[in-house]
């Protein structure tokens, strides 16, 4: 009797490691916390804000994977000032300890065509290249055009929508979306899509990467966006069009590290909206020293109807160790009404398998 409990518990033991095994096979899943400490050094305002992220897909039948993100903030102190561009792109207004940005099925056709469709985010589905990746301002998470003008899916809301990915040939990316023009952050209110009282919200790319040497590829991106959302008193459905880009050029190599070129634009084709236009320019270097650190200068320019902005930062992110790394940035912001100096410390934790 024994010897059978013994062979039964055996078996399923060696049942659970084989399932074990087979659902990590089918589970990725991220985990990334960031805490940074932010001082207006001109008018002496200090704030304090957390971020965490936490990242799943799930693979499940075949070519079909449920993709789900969710985020909480917490900040004390205030935002260190009202500039438009925003210094920090993990400070959101409101602590909330749950907040769902992304929950949807994708489905690939071969490997080229990839359809997503549920909860979506805007800066997931577009705005994460390498070289923007690495500033903290809000401004190169998303362009200003977007979070400005229009109450769409960007940090920290999301949207129902769907999301078309093809590729055509080898380093071409054509990306389409439409979501619901009204984006929000109540779980009672995201899973929504309704055009006739919240309009639509549609935006698109193409893309173009070259392989290179160095770490980073060569890659150029030319994109609209289209929004027909409620106005103010919501009595009408606003439409507003637009056109963004993206450059991030490799110039030369510095023994293992890559100097890059960046440079974003966007425009409104139309000037009655808060925000005009947007553009930006800087350097990224990679992989410097042992640590393969990685810094960056950048100037950004909005074009706003209350006063046009400008913001240089500068920064430098260094790997502590594998999971955990440190980055110090430097904002010098002028606007038409005043001018200040910022810096932040950010301290960031990633996990995952």
């Amino acid at each position: 009797m024994m010897r059978r409990i013994l062979m039964g518990l055996a078996a399923c033991l060696c049942g659970a490691v084989a399932w074990s095994q087979e659902a990590s096979s089918r589970v990725g899943w991220s985990l990334t916390a960031m805490t940074e400490g932010e001082w207006n050094m001109t008018n002496g305002n200090t704030s304090w804000v957390n971020y965490l992220e936490a990242d799943v897909n799930v693979g499940l039948w075949k070519g079909a994977t449920f993709e789900g993100m969710a985020i909480a903030t917490y900040q004390a102190g205030g935002a260190v000032d009202n500039d438009n561009l925003g210094l920090s792109n993990i400070y959101a207004d409101e602590n909330k300890p749950f907040r769902l940005i992304q929950a949807s099925l994708r489905q690939s056709f071969g490997d080229r065509f990839f359809v997503s469709l549920g909860l979506r985010n805007v800066d997931v589905d577009y705005f994460t290249t390498p070289a923007t990746g690495l500033f903290t301002g809000a401004s190169d998470a998303d362009y200003p055009i977007l979070s400005l003008n229009y109450p769409l899916a960007t940090f920290p809301l999301s949207a129902m929508g769907i999301h078309l990915e093809y590729l055509p040939a080898e380093g071409l990316t054509l990306k389409a979306s439409v979501y619901n023009g009204v984006a929000n952050d109540d779980f009672n209110r995201q899973f929504r899509f309704c055009p006739a009282s919240d309009g639509v919200f549609t935006l698109g790319c193409i893309s173009y990467e070259i392989p290179t040497k160095g770490e980073q590829a060569a890659s150029y991106t030319l994109g609209y966006v289209y929004g027909k959302t409620p106005s103010d008193d919501g009595s009408v459905h606003e439409k507003e069009t637009g056109f963004w880009g993206l450059v991030e050029q490799p110039l030369v190599m510095f023994g293992k590290s890559q100097l890059v070129l960046l440079g974003q634009g966007a425009a409104m084709t139309s000037r009655d909206t808060p925000c005009n236009g947007y553009w930006g320019a800087g350097l990224v270097m990679n992989r410097i020293a042992r640590n393969n650190m990685t810094a960056g200068i950048v100037c950004n320019r909005l074009l706003f109807a209350d006063g046009d902005e400008t913001d240089i930062e500068c920064t430098i992110h260094c790997h502590l160790t594998s999971w955990l790394s440190l980055q110090p940035a430097l904002h010098i912001i002028h606007h038409n009404k005043h001018n200040f100096v910022a810096g932040l410390l950010r301290l960031s934790l990633e996990l995952g398998n």
